[in-house]
This record gives C-alpha cells, sequence and structure tokens, in this order.
C-alpha cells in the first residue's frame, strides 16, 4: 500500500502562500509584451532568447541570453520578447547584503574613493552584467526546481540571499557598483524608504513627516544623498513615471493619479499640462499615430 502522505515541505506555509514569490520564472513566446510592475528591485536573468526593455523616458534596452539586469523600485518598464525567452526575475523583498565585511554604504565609498572619474553608465535605469558560470548554474537550479514544483517561498528567499553573496565573492567591487549603483549612497536606509515611499505624498514637507524628520533635517540629508533638493527630485520622478503611465499602459487616468499621489484626476491634468504642454488624452493619443 503506497504512503499517501504528502511531504513535509508540501504541507507548509511558506509553500501555500499565495503573495507573490521571491522568485518567478516567465516563458515568453516571440512579440509579447508585459509591464514590469516595480514594488520592489529587481533582477532580471535572461536564460534563453532576448528582450527589449522601455523603461520611463530612455531610449529602448535590448538585452540578451546570459544577461542580468538590476532594476530599481518605486517605476515601472515594459519589455518584449524579440524571440523566444525565458527569463527569471528575483523580487529583493528583503535589504541588500552582500556579506557581513562589506555593506553597500562601505562599497560605495570605497568604490568611489578609488575611482578617478565619477562613474557614467550607458543607461540611467538598470544595470547590467553578464553572468558568470557560478550565478548561471544557481539560476538554472532554481528554473529547474520551480518547474519541479518547489514552489517553498523561505526557500526562494534564501536564494536570492546566495545570489548576493555569490555577487561579492565572484565578481570585483567595481563591477558590483556598477550594477547597483542606482541605489548606492551615502545612507542606503534613507535613500531606499524615500524611493519606496515617497509617491504616496505631494509635499516634501509630507514625506519628512512620514520619516519623522523636520523639513529642515531632511532637505539637508535628502540633497546630500541625492544631489538635489527635494522638490526638485519629486517633480522628476513624478514626470517620468507619470508619461510612462500615459503612454505605455492602458490604465485609466484616474488610476493613474491615484498610483502617483495625485487628490483628483483634475489636478493631475493640470500636472500633465504644466510639464508636458499637453494632456493626458492627448499624451495617449500620440501613440496611436
Amino acid at each position: 500500500m503506497k504512503n499517501a502522505r504528502k511531504p513535509a515541505h508540501k504541507l507548509c506555509d511558506n509553500c501555500r502562500k499565495t503573495a507573490k514569490a521571491a522568485v518567478e520564472v516567465v516563458k515568453m513566446v516571440k512579440g509579447k509584451t508585459e509591464v514590469v510592475d516595480l514594488t520592489y528591485h529587481k533582477v532580471i536573468f535572461i536564460l534563453e532568447g532576448s528582450i527589449k526593455l522601455c523603461y520611463k523616458d530612455e531610449p529602448d534596452y535590448q538585452t540578451e541570453k546570459g544577461k542580468m539586469l538590476f532594476l530599481v523600485a518605486a517605476g515601472r518598464c515594459s519589455y518584449k520578447a524579440i524571440e523566444d525567452s525565458t527569463v527569471v526575475f528575483f523580487r529583493i523583498q528583503a535589504p541588500i547584503t552582500l556579506c557581513r565585511d562589506l555593506s553597500l554604504e562601505d562599497l560605495y565609498a570605497k568604490v568611489k574613493k578609488k575611482r578617478k572619474k565619477a562613474y557614467n553608465p550607458e543607461h540611467n535605469n538598470l544595470g547590467e552584467l553578464d553572468m558568470n558560470p557560478q550565478i548561471r548554474q544557481l539560476v538554472d537550479n532554481i528554473n529547474q526546481a520551480i518547474e519541479h514544483g518547489l514552489t517553498c517561498h523561505y526557500w526562494l528567499e534564501i536564494k536570492v540571499q546566495e545570489f548576493f553573496l555569490l555577487l561579492k565573492i565572484s565578481y570585483t567591487r567595481e563591477k558590483i557598483y556598477e550594477f547597483l549603483y542606482l541605489i548606492l549612497s551615502s545612507d542606503i536606509t534613507f535613500s531606499e524608504q524615500i524611493r519606496l515611499h515617497w509617491k504616496k505624498f505631494q509635499t516634501a514637507a509630507e514625506l519628512a513627516a512620514f520619516l519623522n524628520l523636520t523639513t529642515k533635517k531632511f532637505t539637508m540629508q535628502f540633497t546630500a544623498v541625492f544631489g538635489l533638493t527635494p522638490y526638485q527630485w519629486m517633480l522628476q520622478e513624478r514626470a517620468r513615471s507619470v508619461l510612462f503611465e500615459v503612454r505605455s499602459t492602458e490604465k485609466l487616468f484616474k488610476e493613474i493619479a491615484v498610483e502617483n499621489g495625485f487628490s483628483s484626476e483634475s489636478s493631475f491634468t493640470r500636472f500633465c499640462r504644466k510639464e508636458f504642454n499637453k494632456t493626458p488624452t492627448q499624451i495617449r493619443l500620440e501613440r496611436l499615430k
């Protein structure tokens, strides 16, 4: 008589979670387009094929098998399969830790001090690296495990942590700096809070209050980390986000307005007129021409 008991891990709460797991495998046919919702930072691994990314106001960016990309939270991008492709996504749902002996702040300070010139990336919204054999093996093993039904959220979270440890072990500090440069600063805890929550607020004063800081202290800290005043940075990021949403999605304007912190659809329309000299409808219609 066969043992009817299920494996212990199948009965585990981590295998029955309905929330999105830390790792997702997407198989795409040629020509298919998807939108990436960057609630969290994401690392994208191209296992097979090639894809083209459309990210905010940047030119399209094509990448291929063997590459891995780092995309920052609080934005959106779309990607299209140039050929049949297999893509693995890592959702970075916890603070990034390379190892106990090298924090991201240490990495930022040491590499920045060593560089004679400021880093000038090829793309302003993503970092890219070639997968080395160790990383490729890790991602292949995860892909195969998921195909065989292993969906334990806890195991997948551990594998994401393992990826960052392998990154530290098998790449130079300069390469890691270039890959993660979008989130590196002298105060990463502060900058991560900004990126994750800024859309909820209309003004710098509201954001400062959320972080329990005075407006003066918040402005000084923000400018030191981002190189722009809170007003300048929030205006720039909101304009980029709105333009992408209106151009690249089919969302209702009311939905876009709410997601980007506008109090009403009319205030959203006024923002578009001021920043782009067009109404949301005019911007969307341009895409159809």
